[in-house]
């Protein structure tokens, strides 16, 4: 076997791992979603497995990794294009800043990986209870998080501290609450949640967010 082929065929190997346990995580979290269990689905052995990954933890570092760094780099570079694009002392638009942070997630591929499984995964992280599943995720989100409340802070001025910090629940919860419970809310309204556009979502879900976060501007005489 050339090197080539070895290489191509251990990364097959990872691949096969890590997309299993994509579908099992967002079924069943972090606690549930074993090793012995990836491996199964996998149609392989826990010692195959064993030999690409010394640990759980170390697993799900890689497999959250390829799906949050994607959407990260593709949010950064929208964050580098508003900053470059404003005047000195300018504010970013919200919409613009809103757009940036919506749209790498909802709209189209910014990976290898079909994007619908990348942010069911992200959202699924953000939401899971698990006190080791917290500890992956916490670095991997850090930078861009700030970034995002950084960029929102500038953009909404008018609003204390303690307004701002209900604005993020706003848009966070506006980032995760589709992905993880909108199945349910779906099937509660009658709604064919396979037939939603999310390209579309990307682009409504920003205009109502702004519109939400800009109507105390409007009602102050």
């Amino acid at each position: 076997m050339t090197g080539k082929t070895a290489k191509s065929s251990t990364e097959s190997s990872r691949d096969r791992f890590l997309d299993a346990a994509d579908a099992l995580f967002i079924r069943d979290g972090y606690d549930r979603c074993t090793i012995r269990l990836i491996s199964a689905a996998a149609g392989t052995s826990l010692a195959v497995l064993s030999r690409h990954w010394d640990s759980k933890q170390q697993f799900f570092e890689e497999m959250f990794r390829r799906h949050f760094d994607p959407i990260h780099t593709a949010q950064n570079a929208r964050f580098d294009a508003i900053e470059a694009s404003l005047a000195p002392g300018a504010r970013p638009g919200l919409r613009a800043v809103l757009e940036a942070f919506f749209s790498p997630a909802l709209s189209g591929n910014v990976g290898a990986i079909e994007q619908r499984t990348s942010h069911l995964v992200y959202c699924r992280a953000l939401m899971d209870p698990s006190p080791e599943a917290t500890a992956i995720l916490r670095p991997l989100v850090r930078a861009t998080r700030e970034r995002l409340i950084r960029l929102l802070r500038t953009a909404l001025p008018h609003l204390d501290e303690k307004r701002f910090f209900l604005a993020m629940t706003m848009v966070l919860g506006s980032y995760v609450y589709p992905q993880v419970n909108g199945m349910r809310l779906a099937e509660i309204m009658g709604i064919d949640f396979g037939d939603i556009d999310w390209q579309e979502a990307a682009r409504i879900i920003p205009r109502y967010l702004e519109a939400g976060l800009t109507a105390e501007l409007a009602d102050k005489p």
